[in-house]
C-alpha cells in the first residue's frame, strides 16, 4: 500500500477512518486538510456497512420465497411446496433452479453449504456464504481424487474446521 501524501511505502494508517495510509506522521499532518472530508465519509461507510452486515447477519429468510432468485413458493394447498433444499442453520430456502446455481444455491453458513462441510470438498471458486465471503479454511478431500499426493501436507494433522484428523491441501 502507498501512502496517501507521498506514494512511499505506507506503514501507517489514519487511526479515525482506518483506511487511509501514510508513510510519516508529517504526511498525514500535511494531507489532513484534503483527508478530512474523505475521513468523515469513510467512517459513515464503515458504520454503514457493519450495521447491514449485522442485520443480515441475525435476519432469517422469508420462508415463502426462495431465497436465491426470491421466488414465491406455492402454497402447500395449491401444489407441492417447490422448495429444493433448506438450511437448517441458517434457514436460507432455494428453488430446484438455484440449488444448482453455483452462487444464488450457496447459504448463508461460513464454514458449510447445506450441512456440507466445505472442508472435505474440493476447493471451488463459488465456496463462500452467500454473502460473498469466501472460505478460507483447511481443506482435506478424499485423497486420490482430483488432486495429486504432492498437494497435500506430509503429515496429519488436525482440521481447524471440523477438527477431524486428516491430511490438509496446501495452502
Amino acid at each position: 500500500m502507498f501512502c496517501e501524501n507521498c506514494t512511499q511505502d505506507a506503514k501507517l494508517v489514519c487511526s479515525v477512518c482506518k483506511v487511509t495510509r501514510y508513510c510519516s506522521a508529517e504526511c498525514q499532518l500535511e494531507d489532513w486538510k484534503t483527508h478530512k472530508k474523505g475521513c468523515k465519509m469513510n467512517q459513515l461507510l464503515k458504520k454503514i456497512n457493519q450495521e447491514y452486515h449485522e442485520r443480515q447477519r441475525s435476519s432469517k429468510p422469508d420462508p415463502d420465497r426462495c431465497t436465491g432468485c426470491n421466488l414465491k413458493f406455492p402454497d402447500e394447498e395449491e401444489e407441492e411446496n417447490c422448495c429444493a433444499d433448506e438450511c437448517a442453520e441458517c434457514g436460507y430456502l432455494v428453488c430446484e433452479d438455484c440449488s444448482v446455481d453455483t452462487s444464488r444455491g450457496t447459504c448463508y453458513c461460513e464454514k458449510k453449504n447445506f450441512s456440507n462441510l466445505y472442508c472435505k470438498m474440493s476447493p471451488r471458486w463459488y465456496h463462500s456464504n452467500g454473502r460473498g465471503v469466501s472460505y478460507k479454511g483447511d481443506r482435506h478431500p478424499e485423497q486420490g481424487g482430483e488432486h495429486p499426493p504432492e498437494a497435500f501436507e506430509v503429515e496429519p494433522r488436525p482440521c481447524g474446521n471440523c477438527g477431524e484428523a486428516a491430511f490438509m491441501l496446501k495452502k
